[in-house]
C-alpha cells in the first residue's frame, strides 16, 4: 500500500547536515517543493545548528554518488518560530519537488512519516581530518494513521493548527514531509507527544505520538516565505 507513495517520495527528501572542522552530524530532514531549489523543514531544526557550524547539503542520500566531496551551503530563506517551519535554498544537487494534496487527510486516513534518523557518519575517512563518510546515513519510513486534529493554544500552547499520528517521531525525522498513500504532502513532521500513563502502582505505559503541522498552516507559510525568496 506504502509503496507507490514512498517510490514518490524518496527522491525529493535529503538529511541537513551541520557541518565543522572536527566534526558532522544530521539535524533533520528537508524536502523540495520547487525547481528553483526551495525547501521546506522544521525551525527548530535550523536552530540546532552550533555556533560556527555550517548548514550543509549532500543531495539525496543514500542514492547518489559522490566521492570526497563537501556539503553545499543551505541559505535560509524564510523562517517562523511560531509555526516552527523554515524554508531554505541550495543552488546544487536539487532534487525532484513533491506537491502539497489538495485537502487534509481525515482522522484515520494512512499516512507516512520520513526522515534520516540516528546517522552513522565515519570521521576522518581515510585518515583525512574532516573529510567524513555519510554512506550510512540512510532513510526511514514509518507507515501510521492520522489520530487527531489538534486546534491552536491546545497542545504545548502551540499557535498552530496540528495533528497526531499513531506512531512516533524519531530524532532526526524533524522537517520530513507527512505524506498520502499519493506521495502528496499533507504536512510536516516536528516533534512527539509523550506520556505515561499508569497502569498499576507498579506499572506504567509509556504512549508516544507524532506531531505533525497542518496542511492548510504550511500552504499559507510557503505563500508568505516565497514574498522572501
Amino acid at each position: 500500500m506504502y509503496e507507490k507513495a514512498i517510490q514518490k517520495v524518496k527522491g525529493s527528501i535529503f538529511p541537513i547536515f551541520s557541518s565543522g572542522p572536527q566534526s558532522m552530524r544530521v539535524l533533520g530532514t528537508g524536502f523540495f517543493i520547487d525547481e528553483e531549489g526551495n525547501f521546506l523543514t522544521a525551525n527548530h531544526v535550523i536552530q540546532a545548528n552550533p555556533h560556527g557550524h555550517q548548514l550543509g547539503h549532500l543531495g539525496n542520500i543514500p542514492f547518489i554518488k559522490f566521492k570526497n566531496k563537501q556539503p553545499a551551503p543551505i541559505t535560509i530563506v524564510y523562517n517562523d518560530p511560531s509555526l516552527d517551519l523554515a524554508m531554505g535554498k541550495v543552488d546544487t544537487d536539487i532534487l525532484p519537488p513533491l506537491s502539497f494534496a489538495t485537502q487534509s487527510p481525515n482522522i484515520g486516513a494512512s499516512i507516512g512519516l520520513c526522515g534520516y534518523p540516528f546517522p552513522n557518519i565515519q570521521k576522518n575517512v581515510n585518515g583525512v581530518t574532516g573529510l567524513f563518510d555519510v554512506s550510512a546515513v540512510r532513510q526511514y519510513w514509518q507507515p501510521t494513521i492520522l489520530m487527531d486534529y489538534v486546534n491552536p493554544g491546545m497542545l504545548f500552547r502551540k499557535k498552530f493548527r496540528s495533528f497526531l499520528t499513531q506512531h512516533s517521531s524519531l530524532p532526526g525525522m524533524s522537517g520530513g514531509p507527512v505524506f498520502n498513500m499519493d506521495g502528496d504532502v499533507v504536512g510536516v513532521d516536528l516533534a512527539n507527544y509523550t506520556r505515561k500513563v499508569p497502569r498499576t502502582k507498579d506499572i506504567v505505559t509509556q504512549v508516544e505520538n507524532g506531531i505533525g503541522i497542518s496542511l492548510n498552516e504550511i500552504k499559507s507559510f510557503v505563500e508568505q516565505a516565497k514574498t522572501y525568496a
